[in-house]
C-alpha cells in the first residue's frame, strides 16, 4: 500500500481510505470488524467517518464512530491508524445543507466520546455557508487545534474560490489551515444534467487548476463512482443518472479492457486511475462487505502504463 504525508500528521495515510459510513448500521458490528481488520492486514491506515453517519437509519446515529472506537479499543492499534471525521453538518430533518459553525463544537466532543479516543487525526468541516466569512470558521478550529484534541483540519465539500480565501487567511493570521480537501471526483465525468447541488462539490477544470497550483492533498470521495464500472453498462446508466456523460460510455469500455489485461476488476482500474493522477493520490472506497473491499485493494499497488492511463483519462479532469 503506498504510504503518503499529510500537514500536522505523524501517523503516514494510506493512498486507500476506508469509508466506514454504514459500519455498525448497514453493515453489521462483526462484518464491520472483519473489514477493518482486513483493511489494516492489507497495509490501509486511514478511516473516515463522520458524525452525521447513519442518522437516516433508525437508531444509526454515531454507530461509524462508536464501530470505529471500540474496534481500536480492542485491537490496541490506535498509534497505527489515522483516524478522520467530519463535524458540522445541520440534522437531516432541518433542510439545509450548509455547515452550522455553532454545531462543529458538540459534534467534536460526541466524536471524541464516540471514538474513545482524546484526540481526532483529521477533523473535516463536513459542508460550507459561503455567507459566513472564512476567518470566523478557521478561527473558531484554532481553539480546538491549540487544546491538541485535533491534529488536523480538512474542507469537505468546499469549492476551490473558499479554499483559496481559507489559505490566505491562515497564512495573514498566522492559523492552521487545511490539510486535505475532500470532493466527488472518480474516472466518471458527471453529467451536465447532473451537476453537484445540495452542498456538494466535484472535481471540475478551474478545480483541478487550483489544487494543481496550490498542492494541497485531495482526498476524493465516490473514487469510484458508485460502481458504475463494476455494473454492465446499460445497468450502470440506468441506475446512476448523474455518470450520463457522453464520454464515460468509452471509458467504461477502456476500463473493462484493461481488467481483462491485468487481471482485475474494472471499478479496481478506476480506482487506481485516480490514486495514480498527480493530484489524486488518494481515494475514500465505501465496501458494504469483504468481497468489496478486497475488490477495490487490488488497485493499492497497481500501477497502470502510461498509455492505459492516458487514454482512460483523455478529456477528463
Amino acid at each position: 500500500m503506498r504510504l503518503r504525508s499529510l500537514p500536522g500528521l505523524t501517523t503516514p495515510c494510506s493512498a486507500i481510505v476506508l469509508g466506514t459510513g454504514g459500519f455498525g448500521s448497514a453493515v453489521t458490528r462483526d462484518e464491520s470488524y472483519a473489514m477493518l481488520d482486513a483493511f489494516v492486514e492489507a497495509g490501509g491506515t486511514a478511516l473516515d467517518s463522520a458524525h452525521i453517519y447513519a442518522a437516516w437509519l433508525p437508531g444509526g446515529t454515531g454507530t461509524s464512530e462508536r464501530t470505529i472506537g471500540a474496534w481500536l479499543a480492542s485491537r490496541g492499534l490506535r498509534d497505527h491508524m489515522l483516524i478522520g471525521t467530519k463535524g458540522g453538518h445541520p440534522p437531516l430533518d432541518s433542510g439545509s445543507g450548509k455547515l452550522r459553525p455553532e454545531l462543529i463544537a458538540p459534534h467534536l466532543l460526541d466524536s471524541l466520546e464516540r471514538l474513545q479516543q482524546p484526540v481526532i487525526d483529521l477533523y473535516w468541516l463536513h459542508r460550507d455557508d459561503e455567507s459566513i466569512p472564512v476567518d470566523e470558521i478557521l478561527g473558531a478550529m484554532q481553539p480546538h487545534m491549540r487544546a491538541g484534541t485535533i491534529r488536523a483540519i480538512g474542507a469537505s465539500n468546499w469549492s476551490w474560490q473558499r479554499l483559496d480565501e481559507a489559505e490566505s487567511c491562515a497564512k495573514q493570521r498566522g492559523w492552521t489551515g487545511f490539510a486535505a480537501s475532500q470532493i466527488n471526483w472518480s474516472l466518471a465525468s458527471f453529467a451536465s444534467s447532473h451537476r453537484f447541488g445540495g452542498g456538494m462539490c466535484g472535481m471540475d477544470a478551474d478545480t483541478l487548476l487550483w489544487h494543481v497550483d496550490s498542492g494541497l492533498a485531495q482526498m476524493p470521495y465516490s473514487s469510484q463512482a458508485n460502481g458504475y464500472f463494476a455494473k454492465p453498462l446499460a445497468q450502470s446508466l440506468e441506475r446512476l443518472p448523474q455518470y450520463a456523460d457522453p464520454a464515460n460510455p468509452r471509458r467504461w469500455l477502456l476500463a473493462q479492457a484493461a481488467s481483462a489485461r491485468l487481471g482485475v476488476s474494472a471499478n479496481a482500474i478506476a480506482l487506481a486511475w485516480l490514486l495514480q493522477h498527480p493530484q489524486g493520490g488518494f481515494g475514500i472506497i465505501g465496501p458494504k462487505d469483504r468481497a468489496q473491499l478486497a475488490d477495490s485493494m487490488a488497485a493499492a499497488d497497481l500501477i497502470l502504463d502510461a498509455e492505459t492511463f492516458s487514454a482512460l483519462g483523455a478529456a477528463l479532469v
